[in-house]
């Protein structure tokens, strides 16, 4: 041994090994690290290179894939290709079964992961390396994994395209429940912003009768003590078995934007007398929900994000009661030109709602808000703002004064 150091052998042995457990060190690196508290930090700072590594890491790979070997072995590499990810969406659907994946989740599961992966070619290029497989073998193994990486979106389609509407319909196209009670509301859907006003409404003794067409979502609310039935809205036979004659208010709480203002329209045109309440996703749907007989819109973000601001403007020093007259201000100021930009939409044609004079007019509107909020407010005793309208000076000094006085009295 000591001849072969000196030879000159044994050094680039020793080399080539001390290089090889430097790399698989690296790599346990990697996997200890990336489930630590630094891996954000990691994260960020291999952000700029993470592309090129990957670029440079496929580039490499696919320079040293023989792909006369695949024409020339064409049905070998498909076939190869197909039985590896047969296999393993099969090992991974008994898993998934194994451990209660449930529905359309259990396809996902095995569909995504079905793939080689490009630790394959890691793999591969170090059996190579040492002698574990011959290279034509690895060369072909090679094509199986890069096909079956290539062959990845496309099961991603099919899940989208096949098997995932398979299971919506068969969740969805039960029979619809039987309604065995009526409400003075009608709710329609019980999503999470249906369900915080059906909460409101039953904590305060209003009769609520609530319908969704999502059956999970009509088995979380009753997991959760909240009553509701199984059915599409737009049905006349459910709204007739909600008791929407004698209804006083309809709430439109669904999810499907074109189907609420199907839902509006038919309400609005069957039973004139109720009140319809609708949620808007945005101002579009806001127009449109208004244009086809809604009494009372509503977006679901414009309250909390008024509130957020207003926090937010509190935290970078404004004064919580001036802050509360700029929410008040900003409110104002759109209020003033909702009208108007709705009217606009109205006029527009079909295709082209917000066309260039809509443009025109919301930018206005932008340049409105900016001088509203430069301004100082002047009516600042509205009794609208009452509540937020800071006290005169010394006001304080004349409370306490009372207080004294009123405590010698006693």
């Amino acid at each position: 041994m000591l001849q072969g150091f000196r030879g000159g052998r044994t050094p680039l042995l020793l080399l080539l090994r001390l290089l090889s457990l430097l790399l698989a060190g690296t790599f346990l690196a990697g996997v200890v690290l990336a489930n630590s508290e630094f891996r954000h930090e990691l994260e960020s700072n291999l952000e700029p290179f993470k592309g090129l590594l990957l670029g440079l890491f496929f580039i490499t790979v696919g320079a040293g894939i023989d792909f006369s070997v695949l024409f020339g072995e064409f049905g070998t590499v498909i076939g190869l290709t197909l039985a590896v990810m047969l296999i393993k969406a099969t090992v991974l659907l008994v898993l998934s079964f194994i451990f209660k994946v449930q529905g359309s989740d259990r396809w996902l599961f095995a569909l995504s992961l079905a793939q080689a992966g490009e630790f394959g070619f890691v793999l591969l290029s170090y059996t190579v390396q040492n002698h574990v497989l011959p290279t034509d073998i690895a060369q072909t193994l090679s094509l199986v994994v890069a096909l079956s990486m290539f062959l990845t979106p496309g099961l991603f389609i099919l899940f989208d395209k096949v098997i995932l509407p398979r299971f919506q319909k068969t969740e969805n196209e039960r029979e619809a429940d039987v309604i065995d009670e009526q409400g003075t509301v009608i709710i329609a859907g019980i999503g999470r912003f249906g369900q915080i006003v059906n909460r409101l409404l039953v904590a305060n003794g209003v009769k609520t009768v609530v319908l969704d067409h999502e059956v999970g979502q009509i088995e979380n609310m009753r997991s959760i003590g909240i009553k509701s039935f199984f059915g599409d809205a737009i049905r006349p036979d459910l709204l007739h078995t909600s008791g929407i004659e004698e209804a006083k208010v309809m709430i439109v709480a669904i999810d499907d934007k074109e189907r609420a203002v199907e839902l509006v329209k038919y309400v609005r045109k069957t039973y004139p007398h109720i009140r319809i309440l609708a949620r808007a996703y945005d101002r579009g749907h806001h127009h449109a929900l208004r244009c086809t007989g809604a009494d009372y819109m509503i977006s679901e973000t414009y309250r909390s994000a008024l509130a957020l601001g207003t926090q937010a403007l509190k935290d970078v020093g404004f004064h919580p009661f001036r802050a509360e007259q700029l929410k008040a201000a900003f409110v104002e100021t759109e209020a003033k030109s909702k009208e108007l930009l709705y009217q606009t939409w109205k006029e527009s044609t079909e295709d082209n709602k917000f066309n260039a004079s809509y443009r025109e007019l919301f930018m206005q509107l932008e340049e409105a808000l900016g001088e509203a909020m430069k301004g100082e407010r002047s009516d600042k005793h509205a009794k609208s703002e009452r509540g937020w309208t800071p006290p005169p000076k010394g006001y304080s000094d004349v409370v306490e004064k009372l207080q004294a006085e009123k405590g010698d009295e006693n």
